[in-house]
C-alpha cells in the first residue's frame, strides 16, 4: 500500500463556485485543494515530526520531483508553485524542478516563491523549456537566468537539445549552431554565478554515417562547462533509439559533467506516467554517477489525465523506488 493516501476521485475536492471561475484559475484552485486534501492522514506527517527520503546505497543524492507533470492541469502561478513546494515538503523531498516553459513568471513572483521555499527548506531549480535552435532562445534564456538566480538550489539554467529539421539528429550546420549557442550561454551562466545544462531530449545519441549528428558529437564540440541534464528515458524514446549498453557508456563518459538527473521510465519507445523500470536500470545509472559525486535527482513523469493522477503517480513512484531498495523514508526532526 502506498505511503501517500490516494484520492483519484476528484469529487473529493469541494466543487463550490469553481465552475464560475476562469478555467485556468479554477484548475489552479482545484490543485491547491487537492494538495491540501490529499495530505490528510498521510505518512508525510507524524507526531514525531516529518519524514524524508534518502538513498542508503547512494548517500548524498538529493531527491525531488519536476512540476512538469502538472502543467497540463495547473497554470504556473505563485500559488501553484507554493503548493508544489508544500507537496515536496510533505513527501520528504529536498528540492523541486519548477518548470515555467516560457519563463513568464516575473522576478517579483519568483522572489515570493523563493521566500516560501526557504521557509519550507525546499530548494528550487527554476527551469524554462527552450531548445538551442529556437528563434527566441536568447530572449527566454535571459528571463530564465534572472529568475534562476533568485532561488536557493542547483542554480542550473536548463536548455534542450531538440531536433532541428531532421527526423533523428542534426545536420552539420545545425550542430555547429548548437555548439556555438551552448558555448555562449555557458559563458553567460558562469558570469552570473550559475551553470548551463543541456538535456538529452529527442535527438540521436550518436551520429550515423555522416547523415546526421548526435548528442555525443555535440558534447565533444562544447566547452567543459556545458553540462548534461540527464534524462534516463529519452535515450529510448527518441526516433533514433539506442541500446542500454551504449547509453551506459555515454553516461559514464559524461558523469563528471552531469548537472542533475530526470529519473523517468520508458517502455516500448514511450515515456511512462510513473516510475516502472527502464531499459537501463535506475540502480545502474545511479551507480555510474556515484563514481563522480552525488547528483540531484528529480522524478519526472509523463503526463496523466488529471492532477489527482499525477499526485498518485508520484506516490506510486516513491513506492517503486523503495521496493527496489533505492529509497527509504526515515523519521526526521525537521532538520535537513
Amino acid at each position: 500500500m502506498s505511503h501517500l493516501h490516494h484520492r483519484s476521485d476528484q469529487r473529493t475536492v469541494p466543487p463550490f463556485a469553481i465552475r464560475r471561475l476562469p478555467p485556468r484559475l479554477a484548475s489552479a484552485l482545484r490543485f491547491l485543494l487537492l494538495v491540501i486534501s490529499s495530505q490528510c492522514g498521510t505518512w508525510a506527517e507524524s507526531a514525531a515530526g516529518t519524514k524524508h527520503l534518502r538513498s542508503p546505497d547512494f548517500p548524498g543524492v538529493r531527491w525531488g520531483f519536476s512540476t512538469v507533470s502538472f502543467l497540463p492541469h495547473v497554470p504556473v502561478t505563485v500559488e501553484s508553485s507554493k503548493a508544489h513546494i508544500d507537496l515536496a515538503k510533505r513527501l520528504g523531498f529536498t528540492w523541486i524542478e519548477l518548470r515555467d516553459p516560457d519563463a513568464r513568471l516575473t522576478r517579483e513572483e519568483c522572489g515570493e516563491i523563493a521566500a516560501h521555499a526557504r521557509k519550507a527548506r525546499i530548494q528550487v531549480n527554476y527551469s524554462a523549456q527552450r531548445g538551442l535552435l529556437a528563434e527566441d532562445f536568447h530572449e527566454v534564456f535571459a528571463r530564465a537566468a534572472k529568475n534562476t538566480a533568485l532561488f536557493d538550489g542547483p542554480r542550473v539554467i536548463r536548455v534542450l537539445a531538440l531536433r532541428g529539421t531532421g527526423d533523428k539528429g542534426w545536420s552539420d550546420a545545425e550542430l555547429a549552431r548548437m555548439v556555438e549557442v551552448a558555448n555562449e550561454a555557458a559563458q553567460r551562466a558562469t558570469r552570473l554565478g550559475m551553470q548551463l545544462a543541456v538535456e538529452n531530449a529527442d535527438g540521436a545519441l550518436d551520429g550515423h554515417d555522416r547523415r546526421y549528428q548526435g548528442m555525443a558529437e555535440f558534447f565533444h564540440g562544447t566547452r567543459p562547462d556545458v553540462l548534461l541534464q540527464l534524462d534516463t528515458a529519452n535515450f529510448f524514446t527518441s526516433p533514433a533509439k539506442t541500446t542500454p549498453k551504449r547509453a551506459a557508456e555515454f553516461i559514464s563518459a559524461m558523469a563528471d559533467r552531469t548537472a542533475y538527473v530526470h529519473l523517468k521510465s520508458a517502455r516500448n519507445g514511450k515515456p511512462l506516467p510513473k516510475l516502472d523500470g527502464n531499459p537501463l536500470g535506475f540502480r545502474e545509472i545511479l551507480g555510474i554517477l556515484r563514481q563522480h559525486g552525488a547528483p540531484a535527482v528529480a522524478l519526472e513523469l509523463a503526463p496523466a489525465p488529471t492532477a489527482a493522477d499525477v499526485n498518485r503517480h508520484i506516490a506510486e513512484s516513491i513506492d517503486a523506488l523503495i521496493a527496489e531498495g533505492i529509497l527509504e523514508c526515515v523519521a526526521s526532526s525537521g532538520q535537513r
